[in-house]
């Protein structure tokens, strides 16, 4: 008795699938992604790092003060304003790292490329390198900029596409992206084989194509 049940689905979603109604909901379409790269021209570089007493044969009697006073010294030497350094920058500091000895937490911001690689440049046992990165903010140009591009590559490979296979290529029917940060900030990690401030942006585009 089994038999007739499954011939009656059967054909039922035949009938479904040949319908003009589901017809219509799968259109002849191609869909692409398009990935661009945007430079930032002014990032704000940063770098955190951290102040604590080493196992050092020099550093071992001498307190935390003395220490502070001694990456102090370099700071200034190294033509940067003291003034520019935040000690403790967040809610919470050096007791994070969970270490037995106490220590401080320091934040450096500049617009300055040679700030930054002054302070970087600084050498201390005592001085530990958290983070290094620039942070991009897209603002509403750099937005409608960045989007045009992504668009316009997917546009080119879509049509690259279409004429590979002998279509034409119709409107957008769907339009996705992937990782869009505009007016929050975004953080890169500096390397020295990337460029500051690199941002990525990708799009997911479907066109139809007849």
């Amino acid at each position: 008795m089994k038999i007739p049940t499954i011939t009656v689905l059967l054909l039922c979603t035949c009938l479904f699938a040949c319908s003009p109604l589901f017809a219509q909901q799968l259109p002849n379409t191609i869909n692409v992604r398009a990935r661009v790269t945007y430079i930032d021209p002014d990032p704000t570089y940063n770098a955190i790092i951290s102040l604590s007493n080493t196992s050092n044969y020099d550093y071992d009697s001498v307190s935390l003060a003395e220490l502070k006073e001694r990456f102090k010294k370099s700071v200034t030497e190294s033509g940067l304003l003291w003034d520019s350094i935040k000690e403790h920058p967040g809610t919470f500091g050096f007791e994070t790292m969970r270490y037995k000895k106490e220590g401080i937490l320091y934040l450096f911001e500049t617009k300055s490329v040679e700030g930054m690689k002054r302070f970087l440049n600084i050498k201390l046992p005592i001085l530990q390198n958290l983070e290094m990165s620039s942070t991009v903010e897209i603002d509403s140009q750099e937005a409608e900029k960045i989007t045009q591009m992504a668009l316009d590559k997917a546009f080119k490979q879509a049509t690259l596409l279409a004429n590979k296979a002998k279509k034409k290529l119709g409107d957008i029917v769907a339009l996705k992206e992937h990782g869009g940060l505009f007016d929050k900030p975004y953080q890169v990690s500096l390397y020295y084989n990337r460029p500051p401030g690199e941002f990525f942006y990708e799009i997911e585009v479907t066109y139809e194509i007849h």
